[in-house]
């Protein structure tokens, strides 16, 4: 039996990239989802179709802005109206920046942390009545290595990512009583669009500073998301994990 026969998930950032890859994992796995994205297209619709069918699940396509927090409180209402009960919510979405301290300017701040941290909070609270009725759900929140290890040009990346992190722990804590599990997962560089805008230079150093001498398949950490969500992982809440190759 697959395992997530039946359950519900629901992934955020799940049209391309890391997201389609763990929404692809999850689908193989049999779980019912509800794909957000604030890319709506023709080609995203089609292909997560195509992907409900070679698997024989349900995806409910869902497309809001996570920079925009009163669409993000309406797009959980949205989701609860559908799925009302939540076993596994993914907290995927997020943007990059990378420039120098000296160049970060106030409006790039506040944009990463609201898509990368606050609006994270704001919808996981909006879902949270339906994460406690599965009576066993868990959350894995993505953070990045750039927010455990820091480095030239993260600062506001690095540090939206890091605030992810501690609010996984403080998270696992909290929702305990609920039997509510929560994870992050901590990936250096992936090999999807994200590291083509960061560019030629950025891909080789990354790539030359990992003992495995080659950038992470999105599939790998799609793969890490699947088992912490999964009740092979019921005794591991709380918990940071890098895929990074060796770094």
């Amino acid at each position: 039996m697959r395992r997530f026969e039946g359950k519900n998930v629901v992934i955020t950032g799940s049209s391309r990239g890391i997201g389609l890859a763990i929404l692809e994992e999850f689908a193989k796995e049999g779980a019912n989802i509800a794909a957000c994205s604030n890319h709506r297209s023709d080609s995203v619709i089609e292909n997560y179709k195509n992907i409900s069918s070679q698997y024989g699940v349900d995806i409910y396509p869902f497309f809001f802005d996570m920079s925009d927090e009163d669409a993000v409180i309406e797009g959980a209402k949205s989701i609860k109206e559908i799925v009302p009960l939540v076993d596994v919510l993914v907290n995927n979405a997020g943007i990059s920046h990378i420039a120098p301290f000296m160049l970060t300017k106030s409006d790039d701040l506040h944009r990463v942390f609201q898509v990368n941290f606050f609006s994270q909070i704001v919808f996981t609270n909006g879902l949270l009545g339906a994460l406690k009725k599965a009576k066993g759900a868990a959350i894995v929140n993505m953070t990045s290595i750039a927010g455990l290890d820091g480095g030239i040009g993260v600062t506001v990346y690095g540090s939206s990512k890091a605030a992810v992190a501690l609010t996984t722990k403080v998270q696992a804590q909290e929702l305990a009583a609920f039997k509510i599990r929560v994870n992050a997962v901590a990936p250096g560089m992936v090999d999807t669009d994200m590291a083509v805008k960061m560019g030629e230079k950025a891909v080789e150093n990354t790539t030359n500073a990992t003992a495995l001498k080659r950038l992470a398949r999105a599939e790998e950490v799609a793969q890490l998301v699947t088992f912490l969500a999964s009740d092979n992982a019921s005794y591991i809440t709380g918990q940071v994990v890098r895929v990074d190759g060796g770094i």
